[in-house]
């Protein structure tokens, strides 16, 4: 649900797991150079497909007189591209090129709905709350400071004020689903359910830890998945209030 939701997000969020991957372009030290042979030998990595683009419009889709552009379409379909690709490789399935664009379209105007949604609600980040979003997604990626991940995203084509809008704006989201979700505390009794089922399907793989010791998680696994209902049940009304029309 998350993903979708903040579909608009997704190259950024694809850039960012790039940046922690390591110094894969670093210099080879002594001793451990290889040969042209060994190089030819050594198995291929898979190629990605190219993005199909051919034939679609300027406009891929309106919604409440909101234009998603081809651009804006790009950019995001060629991130989710390349993630559906990453999955293919384990499934073994080929990328269906035709579903992931009408995905990604439809992604993109469930993020319209949501921030037109938060903008109605007077929901709007601090610049204290962008600064702190930016600096967790910067720790969760592996970089040491804000200005770090900046850099990183523009070595990558992703300049300073778009990644910060981006940032504003899964901000804004995640604001509006806390919002819509409410105050909600698990009770122990759905915390409870919850750790005998994983413990009845995973009790052939070892015991789990004591509840009392793993219940925050269980926990926050149930507050999560309250609020991905509340947004899910926000998104159908929204869409069944909303002029969508979608041009691929």
């Amino acid at each position: 649900m998350r993903t979708k939701v903040a579909v608009a997000t997704a190259a950024l969020l694809l850039a960012l797991t790039a940046c922690g991957s390591g110094d894969d372009d670093a210099e080879p030290t002594a001793g451990t150079s290889t040969t042209a042979a060994e190089e030819s030998a050594a198995p291929q990595a898979p190629t990605p497909p190219a993005a199909d683009l051919e034939g679609l419009p300027d406009v891929v889709a309106e919604v409440n007189g909101t234009e998603v552009t081809l651009e804006e379409f790009t950019q995001v379909y060629e991130g989710q591209l390349q993630q559906a690709f990453m999955q293919s490789q384990m499934t073994g399935e080929e990328v269906d090129q035709e579903a992931l664009k009408q995905t990604t379209a439809e992604g993109l105007v469930d993020t319209e709905l949501l921030l037109a949604e938060a903008e109605a609600r007077d929901i709007s980040p601090t610049q204290e709350e962008i600064d702190a979003a930016t600096e967790e997604i910067a720790a969760s990626s592996g970089l040491g400071s804000a200005d770090e991940l900046f850099t990183a995203l523009e070595e990558q084509g992703l300049g300073r004020e778009e990644a910060v809008a981006q940032i504003e704006e899964q901000t804004a989201l995640e604001q509006l689903f806390a919002d819509e979700a409410g105050e909600f505390s698990p009770s122990e009794e759905d915390a409870r359910e919850l750790y005998d089922s994983a413990a009845e399907q995973g009790g052939a793989e070892g015991e789990l830890p004591p509840f009392e010791e793993v219940r925050p998680q269980i926990e926050a696994q149930l507050q999560q998945e309250h609020e991905s209902a509340a947004v899910q049940t926000l998104l159908e009304q929204l869409r069944g209030a909303a002029d969508i029309t979608y041009h691929l």
